[in-house]
């Protein structure tokens, strides 16, 4: 049977076991575009996103500005981020064994409940001024624990909640929402520091959480499979490592996804340092600057999201490839404040493209049994290289400068889509 008919017949099973009705009955052209919103489910899910995550934003910006103000060192910016998100690369691979056979949806409403604790204790020691940077980071790393449990959960529980035909568009609104927020969140953020201080943003991040832990014990799993009986946790490892790096498509899918991490996705923690030393425009710069980052990928998810029932998805990431290095590139020779905000906006547009199509086809080439181990290897070379990319950033940023690293970390990117293009890769991978 064709993986279309597949799909279809998934989507029919579907329809027949779920009785409730999507809260909101949306019109056929919005769907026809959104189709992962027919479902309940989703729309649970993204009325509790889209508060949990501005709150996530809140707290990212307040974060990397509280290490420059303890610090006033590119340094030690790229060295908290890199440690925050280190968890990532020790742990998820090794999460991803049990993620496969716990209930997902608990397991995220845990994970949900303990960073809202971790943000508000944050909050409170600002405000008490009883933090140091030492606190910052060790804090920082503890939530990125468990990040490193909740990110593969979320992303295989999106599965569950719409089933595989509407994934492609579900993956893309979830990382709009997402940006969305950094639309909001950074200049709301911005705003909060300047006029109440850089404790509150933390505070209101941990009362986001109720938003989303609401969602997720609301939602009621459509799509289900037989989790994997073998309760070897290094065998279970072992074979989902084997078929993450021997399959063909998945394996070019990590290496773009660990370019990435290394080389583009650094330019968000050096906007502090250039907010204030390139434009000098402050927090409030800062958070401007992010937010039209942010605006620019919630446009790519719009588009994303509106050609998931495209067969061939493969072009999008040679697209959202090209279209946010060569963005960046520009954006490091700029020095107008203005430009630097379309330039970003269409850097977001161009990675959302590219990391959205990645993220869809890697779940779609995975096994059901196995879609946690997976997601979990793609994750440890994507968002747990990160940190090295961080710190490699900060390093190079303190010789040179935070322009000069960001415009030659897209370079080196265009440089690896080039040659892979040549190589045919691109083509062998839509075959």
């Amino acid at each position: 049977m064709a993986q279309k008919d597949i799909l279809i017949e998934e989507q029919l099973e579907i329809s027949t076991r779920t009785g409730a009705a999507a809260p909101i009955q949306l019109p056929p052209g919005f769907l026809s575009i959104f189709p992962a919103f027919a479902h309940r489910n989703f729309q649970l899910y993204v009325a509790g996103q889209a508060i949990s995550l501005v709150g996530f934003w809140l707290h990212q910006v307040a974060s990397g500005w509280l290490v420059f103000e303890l610090t006033g060192s590119a340094f030690w910016i790229g060295t908290t981020a890199a440690i925050g998100g280190l968890p990532f690369l020790i742990f998820t691979t090794f999460a991803g064994v049990f993620i496969d056979k716990l209930n997902k949806q608990k397991l995220l409403i845990a994970t949900q409940a303990i960073e809202a604790i971790i943000a508000i204790l944050l909050g409170i020691l600002v405000l008490t001024g009883h933090v140091t940077l030492t606190i910052v980071i060790a804090l920082a790393f503890l939530n990125g624990i468990v990040g490193a449990i909740d990110l593969p959960t979320r992303l295989t529980f999106i599965v569950e909640m719409v089933g595989k035909r509407d994934l492609a568009s579900a993956i893309p609104i979830n990382n709009g929402i997402f940006n969305a927020a950094r639309f909001i969140g950074p200049a709301l953020a911005g705003i909060i520091i300047t006029t109440y201080g850089i404790g509150w943003p933390f505070i209101l991040n941990g009362l986001s959480f109720i938003a989303g832990i609401w969602a997720i014990n609301s939602i009621r799993p459509i799509y289900s499979y037989k989790a994997d009986v073998d309760t070897r946790p290094l065998e279970s490892l072992k074979t989902g490592l084997q078929f993450a790096f021997g399959h063909e498509k998945i394996f070019y899918f990590i290496i773009l996804g660990f370019a990435s991490a290394i080389l583009i996705w650094p330019f968000q923690t050096l906007m502090p340092i250039i907010a204030q030393k390139v434009f000098t425009a402050g927090a409030n710069g800062y958070g401007s600057l992010l937010s039209a980052a942010g605006a620019g990928s919630l446009a790519g998810a719009i588009f994303t999201s509106a050609m998931a029932r495209r067969e061939n998805k493969i072009g999008f990431i040679l697209i959202g490839l090209l279209i946010s290095s060569i963005s960046l590139v520009l954006f490091s020779i700029n020095r107008n404040f203005l430009v630097a905000h379309i330039l970003l906006a269409l850097g977001g547009f161009g990675i959302l493209m590219k990391v959205s199509t990645l993220n869809t086809l890697v779940q779609l080439a995975s096994p059901d049994q196995m879609r946690a181990r997976v997601m979990a290897v793609y994750l440890t070379m994507f968002v747990g290289m990160m940190p090295l990319g961080n710190q490699l950033a900060g390093i190079l940023a303190h010789e040179t400068s935070a322009m000069f690293t960001i415009g030659l970390g897209s370079f080196l990117m265009l440089a690896v889509g080039s040659v892979l293009y040549l190589r045919g890769v691109f083509t062998n991978l839509s075959s």
